[in-house]
């Protein structure tokens, strides 16, 4: 609202300002007068018609006291000095800033509209980068964690393979002791059935030696 008070003042002034002296000047009928235009330079002449106040006239030839001006349908006629003015009048000055002022109000109006549907984009959008960058934390969160599982997971699987291949390779071993475990049993088993065999023989070759003895002694008696 500021900024179109300022726009307002420099309207003004800048209409107030008197403008440059061209070729053909314009002037115009002071305020609030119907001053009468005439076929010549003085109050006996014949009457045109009545030029109401505001109206631009252009001069095509000033004297002292009266001035020949042509109104902006073509009609030529005189007319005096003292009521014209190179200024336009307040009146019209007035209305044309009022005009102006009734613009600008209804620009700022469309502009002030404007600019609160951007307002209540920009909160959409605030509130969409909000959640964007929750949303990226929690992905780069997410992502560190998996990052970090999965550098435990490639441990573990990198354990979980050494341990597997010393299972198989304790497994193996195992039972190859196992075998040489059999096979050792198997040779104290052949060794004791040889050994108690061995030793069952003799002992019949003994008693069937003290067998013999006995008979014999018998037989000498």
């Amino acid at each position: 609202m500021k900024n179109l008070k300022v726009w307002f003042w420099m309207v003004l002034i800048g209409l107030l300002i008197p403008p440059v002296a061209s070729v053909a000047e314009t002037v115009y009928v002071s305020e609030n007068f119907e001053i009468t235009m005439r076929t010549g330079p003085g109050i006996d002449r014949k009457i045109i018609s009545l030029v109401q106040s505001g109206k631009a006239l252009e001069v095509l030839e000033k004297g002292e006291e009266w001035s020949m001006v042509r109104t902006n349908k073509g009609k030529e006629g005189w007319v005096l000095n003292r009521y014209l003015t190179a200024s336009q009048p307040c009146a019209m000055v007035l209305d044309r800033v009022r005009q102006d002022y009734d613009v600008l109000a209804a620009k700022y109006e469309d502009l002030k509209e404007k600019f609160g549907e951007l307002e209540s984009q920009k909160k959409v959008a605030d509130a969409d980068l909000s959640q964007n960058r929750h949303d990226r934390d929690e992905l780069s969160t997410a992502y560190e964690t998996l990052k970090k599982e999965s550098s435990e997971f490639l441990k573990l699987k990198k354990r979980h393979q050494q341990v597997t291949a010393d299972l198989e390779a304790e497994t193996t071993r195992s039972a190859k002791l196992d075998e040489e475990n059999m096979q050792m049993k198997r040779s104290h088993i052949i060794q004791w059935v040889l050994t108690g065999g061995g030793i069952m023989l003799v002992g019949f070759f003994i008693g069937l030696f003290s067998s013999s003895r006995r008979k014999s002694r018998s037989s000498l008696y």
